[in-house]
């Protein structure tokens, strides 16, 4: 059988959004766990990457301008992050500050991955955003089955076998990765990226910022749920389920998302998606039953789904060929590398000193805030 440009992106997608699933579900869990960081600890190791992310992914992506090379850097990443849970898994009990150093090294080697494979399924041929939700199912698939797999495994074997959970999975995604075209494929860039166009381009920065807000007020859900529901006594398998379900939404919403005229209502969504994500929020605190939960749990379709696509979209339709890897770096590395850090670390303060879920609204007043900016867009564009 041929092997289509669909099928590399579906492969590449899939491979890695298992691991995304494990760095964010179930990586805070085996560090409080395991290695007996408390809930602060992890806030200010995920923070620090986060504040690094926007380094490492221009330092790394920058540069980047041909297929071969997103492959190399792709294949070499991922091999470092496979050795480096290889050692995690070989010591019976490791130091706690060989297990924080090896964490950060990972999570912050792992920032670029998914910035590169975004930017190879929108230029790997011209008319690939016409089929991106169907496309990027394929991650939203994986995320749900890695989830649900590693929930129902770490509780059948323990906590401690995530680290060869995750050399399993990574096997899949290195292998994946040389899937990746040949630079002969495509024809080469002819222009350097250029961030300086970029921050210039004050439309791009309001999106990336409004959406980014968004995307960053995840910080309590993507590091501390897990945590927060273990003590509202939830097993990892429905901590898993509740994860699982905010997925299947947002596989429902790519499903359906390019049958709609984004370019009409572009602004707009973005209004929504900041007051829906508050909504969210806001009930994530008051509701500790599972039921209620579940249903909460449907409006990641619109807190992620939606606030992603809309980046991706405009970054597609209005960003030159030339600065779309590099503008999608900058995306990730804001939203879910400094926005995302800030408030991680508030999350983490805020749970440690025994509010435990207040975090959530914490989140729910910066997406009013996301709102408001997107709001007064017209005095800020000026």
């Amino acid at each position: 059988m041929k092997i289509t440009h669909n099928h590399r992106i579906v492969s590449l997608y899939f491979t890695i959004f298992i691991l995304v699933s494990l760095n964010t579900v179930y990586l805070p869990v085996w560090l409080n766990e395991v290695i007996n960081l408390n809930t602060q600890q992890i806030g200010l190791l995920i923070g620090l990457v986060g504040f690094l992310k926007i380094l490492s992914n221009f330092l790394i992506t920058k540069n980047i301008k041909t297929f071969r090379a997103k492959r190399l850097v792709t294949a070499l990443l991922t091999f470092f992050i496979f050795c480096s849970f290889i050692f995690i898994a070989l010591q019976k009990n490791i130091d706690v500050t060989l297990a924080t150093f090896l964490s950060f090294f990972i999570l912050l080697i792992f920032a670029p991955l998914l910035p590169i494979i975004e930017n190879i399924n929108t230029s790997i041929n011209n008319s690939s955003f016409k089929y991106y939700g169907k496309l990027r199912i394929s991650g939203s698939i994986a995320f749900c089955l890695g989830v649900f797999l590693a929930g129902f495994c770490l509780d059948k074997f323990g906590t401690n076998s995530f680290p060869k959970l995750y050399i399993f999975f990574s096997l899949f995604f290195l292998m994946s990765t040389f899937l990746i075209p040949n630079e002969e494929e495509r024809q080469k860039l002819k222009y350097k990226s250029n961030i300086i166009d970029l921050l210039k381009n004050k439309k791009f920065l309001l999106v990336i910022f409004g959406c980014g807000l968004v995307l960053a007020s995840h910080a309590m859900y993507y590091s501390f749920s897990a945590i927060y529901w273990r003590n509202l006594k939830f097993s990892l398998f429905q901590i898993g389920f509740l994860w699982f379900w905010g997925v299947f939404a947002e596989i429902i919403f790519f499903l359906l998302i390019d049958k709609v005229k984004i370019r009409n209502i572009f602004f707009q969504a973005i209004i929504f998606v900041g007051i829906i994500s508050s909504l969210r929020w806001i009930m994530t605190y008051f509701f500790t039953n599972f039921s209620l939960l579940v249903l909460t749990q449907s409006l990641h379709a619109f807190t992620f789904g939606l606030s992603h696509y809309l980046v991706i979209y405009y970054v597609h339709t209005n960003i030159s060929e030339n600065n779309k890897l590099l503008a999608i770096s900058l995306y990730h590395a804001l939203s879910s590398g400094t926005m995302m850090t800030i408030l991680t670390i508030f999350a983490g303060f805020s749970f440690n000193n025994g509010s435990n879920g207040i975090g959530f609204l914490i989140m729910a007043i910066f997406c009013l805030i996301s709102t408001f900016l997107v709001y007064f867009r017209g005095y800020i564009l000026k």
